[in-house]
């Protein structure tokens, strides 16, 4: 007899939620930070995976956003429900996910595409709930980190607690395969950022600093943490 999986019981037996709080918003050189300073004053906001809800209500409260939340676990959505102005309590797992929501400014997946079984039809639904001209910022992990690939030259695949190889992540990106998915999805104006991230070096001294950045432009692809991706639905003139 063949055994069903549930896997939104299982990813939450996995972790619970995600309530972390925010880093400093301010900070150019974390995912969070660039995609609160790319979000217009006063946008319609779609916060898919929006988990408990923190980084909403910051853009309620400094830059006057109406945010919605897309949660799957119960236990989050209920802290989110008082921090956003509207919660759905609902599964992300295709392009049809998003059959009922639409017009808004920007969507928002910060490190939730590695979670579901599709980001590609997803990706697909959630242009259509973008108003025309409308903006699409995803955040996801670097599989191709060079912490990553040296374990893989070792024979390393373990799974984790936190960080890239979490024990709930499904797919993987790497910042190519990330600009394809956008384009195949429809999008337009794709640009594509890597947040620099390099073991040991840490940001000890401005020099040291110097060196870490410089390394991230001359080698995106081996020393990018995290990928931060932007696209955009067409407009009505562009059409």
């Amino acid at each position: 007899m063949e055994t069903k999986i549930d896997i939104d019981s299982f990813q939450e037996d996995l972790r619970p939620g995600y309530d972390f709080h925010l880093p400093s918003l301010t900070d150019a050189s974390n995912s969070r930070g660039l995609v609160f300073k790319a979000i217009v004053s006063g946008s319609h906001v779609l916060d898919v995976g929006c988990d408990t809800g923190r980084f909403g209500e910051v853009l309620r409260k400094q830059k006057y956003c109406t945010v919605d939340g897309i949660e799957p676990c119960a236990r989050a959505a209920q802290l989110a429900s008082s921090r956003l102005d509207k919660i759905f309590i609902q599964p992300v797992e295709n392009e049809r996910s998003f059959e009922e929501f639409e017009n808004y400014d920007a969507v928002l997946f910060l490190d939730v595409l590695e979670h579901l079984v599709d980001p590609w039809s997803v990706l697909e639904g959630a242009k259509k709930a973008l108003k025309p001209g409308g903006a699409i910022y995803v955040v996801v992990p670097n599989i191709a980190h060079i912490s990553i690939v040296r374990r893989l030259v070792l024979g390393d695949f373990e799974y984790q607690k936190y960080g890239t190889m979490d024990k709930t992540h499904l797919r993987w990106f790497t910042r190519k395969s990330l600009q394809r998915a956008l384009e195949d999805a429809g999008f337009i104006n794709i640009k594509i950022d890597g947040l620099t991230s390099i073991p040991y070096l840490g940001k000890r001294s401005n020099a040291l600093r110097f060196i870490e950045n410089q390394l991230g432009r001359l080698f995106p692809n081996m020393f990018s943490g995290s990928i931060l991706g932007h696209g955009q639905v067409y407009s009505s003139c562009q059409r």
